[in-house]
């Protein structure tokens, strides 16, 4: 089969393309062939070796797989063949071959079916980001009514976790780093308002509440906790999820005792939420944001490496296999 190996991480990572053995399903796993990946911040984060945990290499990347059943090994019904699935993420692309390749096993308890013709392109985002952000909006208790602000708005996670709260009647406010993304979104009927990072955005929040502060928070990327801190009502939640940044984020214990503010961390996603994803997105009140469609080979993956370090995508970069 056809893959992208990450054989060296660092500021300049090593990739190849490959040809590997057929990789075979054992007891309790299915064969999936990839139809689509996502290349998330998180795999950009392990080829320049700023995010090591639980990470081996050389290792095919990719956690964000759909695709379609076509072997299962002991113990796994073969009913299954044909399915088209998401997989949830686990181990995948870590400690274990992820879906950079044009067939991967994955534990059959990680599939979740699909409808057919699904699984191309927006079904690989279902789990990861979509699920992930649908499980932070739980974290923070998001109500229809409330304000919520999204930090990395214009990434996989903050994207698809305000069209999540809009959907559930939430206003919106979004922050990004980059002005071309702001003008990208600003006419996205999921967002209230944009705001961008280097701006005294707090005083923007406090202004659009009446001065009471938002009701709930996702901070996508860990930079901006100390500003939410201040940006929020009392009672408010924030919910940590994503952490892209490698600074170490500060805020002031004394502003969250005063606000009486509940931080969560967020992490990773459970089949409900994915189940909540596929509904949202069947029933029209989400759409999985693909910034483009690459082929499955090393050039790919390098060149959505540099975009996503270059800050240039909004929502996901997508590899068809």
């Amino acid at each position: 089969m056809k893959a992208v190996v990450l054989d060296a991480a660092g500021p300049e990572p090593h990739l190849r393309d490959a040809t590997l053995p057929d990789p075979q399903p054992a007891p309790g796993e299915a064969l999936l062939r990839v139809t689509a990946c996502g290349f998330s911040h998180h795999d950009a984060l392990i080829m320049e070796g700023t995010l090591r945990r639980g990470v081996t290499l050389p290792r095919v990347l990719g956690h964000e797989v759909a695709g379609v059943v076509c072997g299962v090994g002991d113990g796994v019904p073969a009913s299954l063949v044909g399915t088209e699935a998401v997989a949830l993420p686990g181990d995948l692309g870590h400690r274990r071959d992820g879906g950079f390749a044009e067939l991967l096993t994955v534990p059959a308890e990680s599939l979740l079916p699909l409808p057919q013709g699904t699984a191309a392109t927006g079904g690989a985002l279902l789990a990861s980001p979509i699920g992930v952000a649908l499980k932070a909006l739980d974290a923070c208790g998001v109500t229809g009514g409330g304000t919520l602000v999204v930090t990395g708005v214009s990434g996989g996670v903050g994207a698809h976790a305000a069209q999540a709260a809009h959907a559930l009647g939430a206003s919106v406010i979004g922050i990004t780093g980059s002005p071309g993304k702001a003008r990208r979104l600003e006419s996205e009927q999921w967002l209230d308002a944009v705001l961008l990072d280097n701006e005294p955005w707090e005083e923007v929040v406090a202004a659009l509440t009446g001065d009471a502060g938002a009701d709930a928070a996702v901070d996508s990327t860990g930079a901006s906790v100390g500003r939410l801190v201040t940006a929020m009502r009392r009672g408010g939640r924030i919910a940590l999820v994503g952490q892209t940044s490698p600074e170490a984020a500060t805020f002031s214990p004394a502003e969250a005792v005063f606000r009486e503010l509940t931080l969560v961390g967020s992490l990773g996603v459970e089949p409900r939420h994915v189940q909540r994803a596929l509904s949202l997105v069947t029933g029209g009140q989400l759409t999985p944001l693909v910034h483009e469609e690459l082929p499955l080979s090393a050039a790919a993956v390098q060149r959505a490496y540099g975009a996503v370090k270059r800050r240039e995508v909004v929502g996901r970069l997508v590899l068809r296999a």
